[in-house]
């Protein structure tokens, strides 16, 4: 799909420039050695003046590396020209579960720079930041040294079952084609569960004080970041691993060297400021039209040169923050060219990496164009935003296949509920009462009754959960962890009770739950425990001295309702039962202060308390209603 996208507010400015790297990455801010950044604070960062920095007025944009270090607020981090207002974009996020778990948060930042040689650094929610000066681009209007040359991404490296980092280890690596280049642009992914930095700078120079990379955070075994890397006349690298792990390197492209035949294509032109020019969740900006979000799997193309803010039809390669969000389950999202990969297959490398859903993550992304532009293409599904820094002037590539055409999910046979507005994330100690409600909301739409989106991890929303998990046959915790967010968010079809006519409750034996189903349609979802098989003699609680021996089992078949007792202690044989509804026999539907996660009872059917208020309050289970019980 491709569709031209409306004016933005900022318009690219009319210098072109040629890259300049710094032999040795600086470190401009460390707000660790000072005092965090509070809640919708900002700083601001001179990025030339005295060496080693570049000298005042040379540069038009920056390339910085913004590391966030936690605990930090959940909330987003945007840097722009000191020269010019905040704008509409962002750089880098922390989402709620990286703010209680802290660690680092890397994001390579291509910024423009006013002639006061000022960037400014924003927090919406507070937090330390580093900041690190990789190089920058220097007004020029063609050039020998520093013009960007764009490639496919191909993966120039990947250790991962071959030659794994160990703890500390340096390795030097030369990158294929970039022999002669002076500077390399890579996607580089870690894939470890060890947490430690990482570095990559030129083969023989300074070991710098600063770091490429940072993993994991929150238990993510997968970390990326983009890197601009100087390299030595053969192209060669070194590596630094702090804690060991493997290491994905995708070049992205290289950047000529003083060799090079001066000329004019590859010469970077910034924007005046950073610009939002994707945003799925905005009509005006989103290329899906409407408010449609990506699905699973879906792809969509931007065709650059239809994008008013540029104003230039001679692009080889524009320079974005890609940020994903409301991501509906796990994977990776890649931004690459229109049409270099057939769209039947997935893209073979990433910009970025979704550990889970309802996340929020940004990557810095020098992506090479065709005549139609950009494509975004996301594994995990959720909303796609691209905040545009500045283009490379020259040739567009070829489009080597047709565009993309994304299939709908598969039709229901009960009630749609299709993807959730706000996608539920893994539920931990410490997570916000927003959290808790899109996980009670997105429950009781699939039909788990809960007492409401009250945001309180409570008595109905565990048995909700776990009635869920026994339903889709995953171990019932009663904890929203990844698997269990995963099924909340991809189950798009309202659950099929086991009749399809008539108003009944249908107990199912065999995954511990049951179902109200009126007029055919199921209504609600509950949580049972029924009989737990084993033999039992225990004293007859109404008579004192008798003994009440059997087996504990919940007969199969179908039953009505033949007599209740609306009191909280209806005192039984074997104890007290709350506003019983009596099946057959001595079996009851009873109201209990906790129901487990297995058979438990002596042969009557458990739901909590407030499940059994809800049945007498709806009226749910009248006398002589039906109720089938299977196994």
């Amino acid at each position: 799909m491709s569709t031209a996208l409306p004016a933005a507010s900022v318009s690219a400015a009319a210098t072109t420039s040629s890259y300049v790297a710094l032999p040795t990455a600086q470190r401009l801010v460390d707000t660790r050695s000072s005092r965090a950044l509070a809640a919708g604070g900002s700083l601001s960062v001179n990025v030339t003046g005295a060496a080693p920095l570049p000298p005042s007025g040379t540069a038009v944009a920056a390339v910085l590396n913004l590391t966030v270090v936690g605990p930090a607020g959940a909330g987003y981090w945007t840097v722009w020209p000191h020269t010019s207002a905040r704008p509409d974009a962002s750089n880098l996020n922390i989402d709620e579960l990286l703010s209680l778990a802290g660690g680092a948060v890397p994001n390579l930042v291509t910024v423009p720079v006013g002639g006061d040689g000022v960037v400014d650094v924003f927090a919406s929610a507070g937090g330390h930041v580093i900041v690190d000066l990789l190089g920058y681009y220097t007004p020029a209007e063609e050039a020998t040294a520093g013009r960007f040359q764009p490639l496919a991404a191909p993966r120039v490296l990947d250790t991962r079952g071959v030659a794994t980092f160990g703890g500390g280890e340096t390795r030097a690596f030369t990158v294929p084609g970039a022999a002669g280049a002076s500077a390399v642009a890579v996607n580089l992914t870690a894939v470890t569960s060890k947490s430690g930095y990482w570095q990559v700078y030129p083969q023989g120079g300074v070991v710098p004080t600063t770091s490429n990379l940072n993993s994991p955070w929150g238990g993510n075994a997968l970390a990326a970041n983009q890197a601009i890397v100087p390299v030595d006349a053969n192209g060669g690298i070194t590596i630094f691993s702090e804690s060991g792990g493997d290491l994905i390197v995708d070049l992205v492209g290289t950047y000529t060297g003083s060799d090079a035949t001066p000329a004019t294509e590859g010469l970077f032109v910034p924007m005046a400021s950073p610009t939002r020019v994707v945003d799925t969740r905005v009509a005006a900006l989103n290329p899906l039209g409407g408010t449609t979000r990506a699905q699973p799997g879906w792809r969509f193309e931007v065709p650059v040169a239809t994008i008013p803010a540029l104003g230039a039809s001679s692009i080889s390669a524009v320079v974005l923050n890609a940020t994903t969000a409301d991501t509906i389950t796990t994977g990776y999202i890649s931004v690459g060219t229109a049409g270099a990969v057939d769209p039947a297959t997935k893209p073979s490398t990433s910009t970025m990496n979704i550990a889970r859903p309802a996340q929020t993550l940004a990557n810095h992304a020098i992506v090479p164009v065709s005549a139609r532009g950009f494509s975004m293409f996301t594994e995990a599904g959720g909303n796609l935003i691209a905040d545009l820094a500045g283009y490379f002037i020259g040739g567009a590539a070829p489009a080597q296949f047709g565009p993309p055409s994304n299939a709908a999910s598969p039709a229901c046979t009960t009630p749609s509920v299709g993807f959730p507005n706000s996608p539920v994330g893994p539920i931990v100690f410490g997570s916000s009462k927003r959290s808790v409600a899109d996980l009670q909301n997105r429950l009781a739409t699939l039909g788990f009754w809960n007492a409401g989106a009250d945001g309180s991890y409570g008595l109905t929303t565990v048995q909700a959960v776990m009635a869920f998990q026994k339903w889709k046959g995953l171990p019932s915790t009663t904890v929203v962890d990844n698997a269990t967010a995963i099924a909340l968010n991809t189950q798009t079809c309202r659950p099929a009770a086991g009749r399809s006519s008539g108003t009944l409750l249908e107990v199912d034996k065999g995954k511990q739950i049951a179902y109200v189903i009126q007029n055919g349609q199921m209504k609600y979802i509950f949580n049972v425990s029924t009989g737990n098989g084993r033999s039992y003699d225990e004293e007859d609680q109404k008579s004192a001295g008798a003994r009440v021996i059997g087996i504990a089992i919940t007969p199969t078949g179908t039953f009505r309702t033949y007599r209740e007792s609306d009191v909280a202690r209806y005192e039984g044989d074997l104890g007290s039962l709350y506003r019983p509804k009596f099946v057959v026999g001595g079996v009851a539907v009873h109201g209990a202060p906790r129901v487990p996660n297995y058979p438990a009872s002596h042969g009557c059917i458990r739901v909590v308390n407030p499940v059994m208020d809800l049945i007498w309050g709806q009226n749910l289970l009248p006398l002589g209603s039906t109720v089938w019980i299977h196994d």
